[in-house]
């Protein structure tokens, strides 16, 4: 593969296929991102557009010419790992749960859209900084129109329609958690970009954050952790103090108007008010309202029954394999229904189903990855690299809300979440290579940050993946 930066221009009069399968993947990740589960939906039961998107991208992967480079990756020989065996313990099961074992089997098998990613930026580098460039259209517009529909979900509730073919799923969806896992990742893009032009948009981040803080304590740690991170691992030139003006404005006008607001969210006890957000703040760390507490006591009396029948049981090495309803199983259904599956934490998930060698591969995966980029921001720091030191600040950013937003909610277990994770580990899969075989690639790119190299700065260094 010949890896030799040359502009598009004179090399792409036209599109290829792996540059359109990058943009239609970019456009179906907006879709989840604003639209959730409806979207989701799209397709003919059960093949839905995630799992068209998931074959076309694999073949698409298998012919670029980067799927050789990709698989070099350690993050992405670990998942193959991990994915067989998480086959192996899915495979006894099909014969008796059928899709719902396949649809379990997800939670690893998303992971494929790491491979898929990494390949196709691989094979077209030029694909990560129109990725890059284009993920500013897609903040603008996700902040424009995300608080209307978390707004109308929340109110309206169980009385809102559902999909014709997909009965139970409502018109409008929007999950608290989800959501803020994305405003992470647009503020932290904000940040990177040095908010040139973007005062409007961060004015509306920082709107957003507050009205879905309200609702979910583990958005809220999300995004704070994330947003930390990204902090600390800003570039000089990233101005970056305007966000904490921002935010410092959003809470003293909602210390001023906060008395006065008191809208009851649909189906809970919670309300959007300032005395919410420093309820959920307290329940985190200690004692707060009679809900908050129960819903807490509820997950963590469940995960410490995973943790006995795994690491001190007799599904330790095995798990209880995917397929089976947990909340059934395990013992805490709560509907007739019976349609929870998930211990609201992806990582306890892993280990209920797969017993330690899944978790351990598990983490393996993800940790291994996350060493990876931050190595590879530490070389950029060494060399100065601010623009691949903002993308990696960006990249990592994001995954830390993932993780932990993972480990509150279900998120990962299905398309909205696992899509958008794994590929953005493929991204930073491809960032990671890419920065030492293309480190000229995020120069045309707007950012306030000088060139990579000047003119006496000598090519990065190939070692490694």
């Amino acid at each position: 593969m010949d890896l030799t930066y040359t502009p598009r221009s004179y090399v792409r009069p036209r599109r290829t296929a792996v540059a359109r399968y990058v943009a239609i993947l970019g456009g179906c990740l907006v879709g989840y991102a604003l639209f959730g589960r409806p979207f989701a939906y799209i397709g003919v039961p059960p093949l839905f557009i995630g799992e068209m998107l998931l074959m076309a991208g694999l073949a698409i992967a298998a012919s670029s010419g980067g799927l050789g480079a990709a698989l070099r990756a350690w993050p992405i020989r670990l998942w193959l790992v991990l994915a067989v065996w998480a086959v192996i313990r899915t495979v006894p099961y099909l014969g008796v749960y059928g899709l719902d074992a396949a649809r379990d089997l997800m939670l690893v098998g998303y992971g494929a859209y790491a491979v898929i990613v990494a390949a196709v930026l691989l094979a077209d580098p030029e694909g990560l900084r129109t990725l890059a460039e284009r993920y500013h259209r897609f903040a603008i517009a996700f902040l424009a129109v995300i608080w209307l529909i978390y707004a109308v979900a929340k109110t309206i509730g169980d009385v809102e329609p559902s999909l014709p073919w997909a009965p139970g799923v409502g018109i409008f969806s929007a999950k608290g958690g989800d959501l803020m896992v994305h405003v992470t990742g647009i503020v932290a893009y904000l940040m990177m970009s040095g908010l040139r032009r973007s005062p409007a948009a961060l004015a509306m981040a920082a709107f957003t954050a507050g009205i879905v803080m309200v609702s979910n304590r583990g958005g809220m740690v999300a995004f704070a952790l994330g947003i930390g991170l990204v902090w600390l691992m800003r570039p000089s030139g990233t101005r970056a103090g305007r966000l904490i003006y921002a935010f410092a404005a959003l809470l003293m006008i909602g210390l001023l108007v906060g008395p006065f607001v008191d809208l009851r969210v649909q189906g809970t006890t919670r309300t959007l008010s300032v005395e919410q957000i420093a309820e959920n703040v307290t329940s985190i760390f200690g004692s707060g309202s009679a809900s908050l507490d129960g819903t807490k006591r509820w997950r963590l009396e469940w995960w410490g029954d995973i943790v006995g029948y795994t690491l001190f049981g007799d599904y330790l090495l095995t798990g209880k394999g995917f397929g089976v309803n947990l909340a059934v199983a395990d013992g805490y259904s709560v509907s007739e229904e019976e349609s929870l599956r998930s211990p609201h934490n992806g990582h306890m998930t892993v280990l209920a189903r797969a017993g330690v060698p899944g978790v351990v591969l598990w983490l393996l995966v993800h940790l291994v990855w996350f060493g990876a980029v931050i190595r590879a921001w530490l070389a950029a720091r060494a060399r100065d690299e601010r623009r691949w030191m903002a993308l990696y600040a960006w990249i990592a950013g994001f995954w830390v809300a993932a993780m932990v937003n993972a480990s509150f909610d279900v998120f990962l277990e299905g398309p909205m979440g696992g899509i958008w994770v794994w590929s953005v580990i493929g991204v930073g899969i491809a960032a990671v290579r890419l920065r030492k075989t293309h480190p000229q690639l995020l120069d045309p790119i707007d950012l306030p940050f000088p060139p990579t190299h000047g003119p006496d700065r000598a090519p990065a260094p190939t070692y490694g993946w």
